[in-house]
Parts: C-alpha cells; structure tokens; sequence
C-alpha cells in the first residue's frame, strides 16, 4: 500500500508532463526574422482565425444526429476532421502570436523613447496568452476524450492584442523584404 502512494505523484506527474512540455515548446519558439516578412504582414488578419469558433461547435454535430440515417461513425469522422483542422488553426495562431510579439519587441527595443510601459505591457500580454492557450489546449485534450466543445474568447483577444501593438506603421519598415 505505502509502495503505491510513494509513487502515485510520479503516475499524476507524467501524463501532467507529456500534456505540458509540448504546449509550452510550441508557445516558447522563438520567431525567426526569416518569418518576419512584408508579405505575412500585409496578409496578416485576425479575422482568418474567427472560423475556430464553430469548428467544434454542438450545433452542426446535433443537427448530424437529427437526420433520417444518422451514422454514428459519419459522426465521428465529421469530430476527428474538425479536431485535426482545429489542431491546424492552433498551431497556426500560436505561431503568428508568437510573430506577432516577436515584432512588437523588436519595435520596442528598437525605439528612440523610453517604453518601458509597452514593454511591460508586452510581457503582460505574453502571460494571459499562455494561461488562455493552456485552457484551450486542456479543453481540446478533453474534447478529443469526448467532452464538450471549446471556447476560444480569450485566446483570440489575446492575439488582437498583440495585433494591435506589433501592426503598427514603424513595424513594416523592420520587416524582410
């Protein structure tokens, strides 16, 4: 018995692990100003990631259900190919945020005046966007176990935050052309 409870931290530490570690290296890679350029600028728009709202939304799995004829496995095809783009539009957010801040302290660290305002504004910004991509990440854990849909509110105000700040008329100028 005590042989067990001296191992149950380990057993609840590893899957806490295998969950954590690949989320935060996704969140922690640093842009490469190769990324950078004109043309992810000027195609750049917050508004590209507003279909995340209903991919994995109940209403178009309750209306499957409702049809003459439902499958079940059409169901679950129809869940997994929307998971799988899901996946896709995160990793891609969380790439462009991380553009996005790269650019901002670049434009920060490259100005004349003190900012020390925006920058501490910019690490405050960087924060709430890993707590929002860690709660979106556990509900997609959960909604590829079978639970409910996920609500992405404040991962995507975290990324018009930063928008708002790196999309500035200086960070163009800094670009790779």
């Amino acid at each position: 018995m005590q042989f067990a409870l001296a191992f149950a931290p380990v057993l609840i530490l590893i899957p806490v692990l295998c969950f954590l570690v690949p989320v935060l290296v996704r969140l922690m890679r640093p842009s490469r100003s190769s990324e950078l350029t004109v043309e992810w600028f000027e195609n750049f728009h917050v508004s590209s990631y507003a279909p995340m709202r209903g991919l994995l939304a109940p209403d178009d799995f309750q209306f499957l259900r409702r049809q003459p004829g439902f499958d079940p496995s059409l169901h679950r095809k129809l869940r997994q190919d929307r998971l799988r783009i899901f996946r896709e539009y995160l990793n891609r957010l969380v790439a462009d945020y991380n553009r996005l801040h790269s650019l901002a302290s670049f434009v920060v660290s490259q100005s004349q005046d003190d900012q020390s305002k925006l920058f501490a504004q910019l690490l405050a910004l960087r924060f709430r966007f890993w707590r929002s991509t860690m709660q979106v990440e556990f509900s997609y854990l959960l909604c590829r176990l079978g639970a409910s849909s996920i609500s992405i509110g404040g991962i995507l105000q975290q990324i018009e935050d930063i928008s708002q700040i790196a999309l500035c008329s200086p960070a163009k100028e800094l670009l790779v052309h």
